[in-house]
């Protein structure tokens, strides 16, 4: 973890442009910049960081230029990484697809034997997901109020969510050693198919964990639920990097259509309990208002329309609620005011969950979808109570 840190520059000659970034130890972990020859190189919290940046002028910031040897694995390399082609295989990735670009998207450490990380793949992955997760959402239900359709994005693409879904495709984590894979004499090439996140120093334990005891990092501790006692561990957010990274990577070699079409079949045909996300607190009150804004003139009416064994221990209430002769919406309860209740929920969910559909009786297109066409479907907005 990265944490925050306070630069203080020394006054330097004008022949002598360029400084060492030394650490000190202390808390606020403030480096400190002496003088050198024209290059710098840094250390931040526990990672060694071999920066040997270069500039022309040190006040030419467009002239700073950085040696980290960073490559692509082999393909060659990759091809022989069975867990590699097997996933390759499972998610049927096209041909186009590299395995050295499937063996990036999994790795998230930043000097794993030089060979590139999944960042930039991590970005573009998810500003792919992000646009076509909100876009169905927004063209699917577009009355959702916008509590619920943020609940409804992370339902989608949250970092639990892709957790479950990399567990799905079988990616496994590696968690061997160096040590342990020579004393195995395990092939080399079954790391690159296998998830990379953990430092190769966490490998190797001082003392055995207790049990029933987590030590949470500074990450974690940033994502824990007070009220739950939950939080997202490295393990999850390293699933869900990958995940995501996987999507670039589908991006850049297959282009648009094929990522589409992947999300769709991994992540948007997924079920979305839409009314479970739902919390209304004064129902009654939130659908006079609803009317209100929906200007309908007539008052809102709630009637029994049927019941039966009032004098039994079951009872069966039906009730409705009415607005004019239209009927919004009724509900089933075992009294009256369970009835009376589940009529006007089921009123505002059926307004909330409303999904159009064109004049053949299909779903609208969305706006990425060929010939589409906008067929003004806007959302009045959420209620107020």
């Amino acid at each position: 973890m990265l944490r925050r840190s306070i630069v203080r520059v020394s006054q330097v000659k004008p022949n002598l442009l360029t400084g060492i970034c030394k650490p000190v130890l202390n808390t606020k972990n403030i480096i400190t910049i002496i003088n050198s020859s024209r290059s710098y190189s840094t250390k931040l919290s526990n990672y060694e960081v071999p920066v040997e940046a270069k500039y022309d002028n040190i006040q030419d910031y467009g002239s700073y230029k950085h040696n980290i040897f960073t490559h692509r694995l082999p393909e060659s390399s990759a091809s022989q990484s069975p867990p590699l082609v097997a996933l390759h295989a499972r998610l049927n990735l096209p041909s186009s697809y590299s395995l050295s670009t499937l063996s990036q998207a999994l790795n998230l450490n930043r000097y794993d034997d030089g060979l590139a990380n999944n960042f930039g793949l991590n970005v573009l992955g998810k500003n792919m997901l992000s646009y076509y997760v909100n876009e169905w959402l927004l063209i699917r239900y577009p009355r959702l109020p916008m509590p619920v359709h943020n609940v409804a994005v992370n339902a989608l693409m949250g970092p639990q969510v892709m957790y479950e879904i990399g567990k799905q495709w079988g990616i496994e984590v590696d968690k061997s050693s160096k040590l342990d894979k020579f004393l195995s004499q395990e092939s080399q090439f079954l790391k690159y198919g296998r998830l990379r996140f953990i430092e190769e120093e966490s490998k190797y334990p001082d003392k055995p964990a207790e049990t029933g005891i987590y030590e949470l990092t500074n990450e974690e501790v940033k994502s824990l639920d007070k009220q739950n006692s939950t939080f997202i561990s490295e393990e999850v957010n390293a699933y869900s990097s990958a995940v995501i990274a996987i999507i670039g990577g589908l991006y850049t070699h297959a282009g648009e259509e094929a990522t589409k079409e992947f999300i769709n079949n991994h992540i948007l045909s997924r079920k979305l309990p839409l009314e479970n996300m739902f919390e209304f607190s004064q129902p009654t009150r939130e659908l006079v208002r609803l009317c209100d804004k929906l200007q309908f003139e007539d008052p809102i009416d709630i009637r029994l329309i049927a019941e039966t064994g009032r004098l039994s221990a079951h009872a069966i209430y039906v009730a409705g609620v009415f607005c004019g002769v239209e009927k919004l919406g009724e509900g089933v309860g075992s009294s009256l005011a369970e009835a009376r209740t589940r009529a006007v929920i089921n009123s505002l969910m059926g307004y909330y969950l409303y999904s159009p559909i064109d004049n053949e009786g299909n779903e609208v297109k969305l706006p990425s979808d060929e010939e589409y066409k906008f067929d003004g479907i806007i959302g009045p907005g959420d209620i107020a109570i």
